[in-house]
């Protein structure tokens, strides 16, 4: 039978889209929220509603582009996930698990800008200690959540290891890069034990570090992409 070959357009632009979620995170909740970095865990209640307070229509405008822009993680990852399938033999069962990680790790990311949107809806009814609580919960999602991102960069290491393609389909470091990547995000789940220093979610090694690991690791996927779907359109041009 024929192996499957992917529209070079479509797979294309579900690339570029989670490049538009990482610059969009950035746009969002750095210039618009002033969320980049994160409001200290140490910071009195009453300051951090002063925050929503003050930002409530630019926190508005961040979230309504997040709710957006958030759903290309289910596009952009998608793209990845029809690799996976070509790599597999028989019964893909990585390619359902990915796409189940996949939807789940959607939800995760519709969940912050969703919460944000409701405090900023009318802050200045909401008592203080509310605001805090339910602000901490935004940054435990964003952070706390890394166990299945990182169960889906195993998933994509080993179907590159596993891959019966020649040459395979991605070269075998970006499997290494997966693994290394998984590992250097599980920092983040120290965030629960810390309200200062370098594991609390404002922090050196539990924010900016696993922050730049992550989404650095979007960029790499999305070249590594790219670069098949180029060469998938090469050989659909050979006579």
């Amino acid at each position: 039978m024929q192996e499957q070959t992917i529209d070079g357009t479509i797979a294309r632009t579900f690339v570029y889209t989670g490049v538009a979620l990482v610059l969009s995170l950035v746009v969002t909740q750095g210039w618009l929220m002033g969320f980049i970095p994160p409001p200290s865990p140490a910071l009195p209640a009453e300051e951090l509603a002063k925050i929503f307070i003050d930002r409530k229509m630019s926190i508005r405008i961040g979230t309504l582009i997040q709710c957006i822009c958030y759903t290309f993680w289910f596009t952009w990852a998608i793209s990845i996930a029809f690799y996976i399938r070509r790599m597999e033999r028989g019964i893909p069962v990585l390619t359902y698990a990915s796409i189940a990680n996949i939807g789940g790790g959607y939800v995760f990311f519709l969940l912050m800008p969703i919460t944000w949107a409701a405090l900023a809806f009318r802050p200045e009814n909401l008592d203080p200690n509310v605001l805090q609580v339910m602000n901490d919960l935004v940054w435990f999602i964003f952070i706390l959540s890394w166990p299945p991102f990182a169960l889906f960069m195993v998933f994509i290491a080993v179907a590159i290891f596993r891959d019966h393609n020649v040459p395979t389909i991605f070269p075998r470091w970006v499997a290494f890069f997966n693994l290394w990547t998984a590992v250097l995000i599980i920092p983040a789940g120290l965030i629960e034990f810390f309200k200062t220093g370098p594991f609390a979610y404002d922090g050196l090694i539990s924010f900016w570090f696993v922050f730049a690991v992550f989404f650095g690791w979007m960029l790499v996927m999305s070249i590594v992409t790219l670069r098949a779907i180029a060469v998938d359109a090469r050989a659909a041009a050979r006579p």
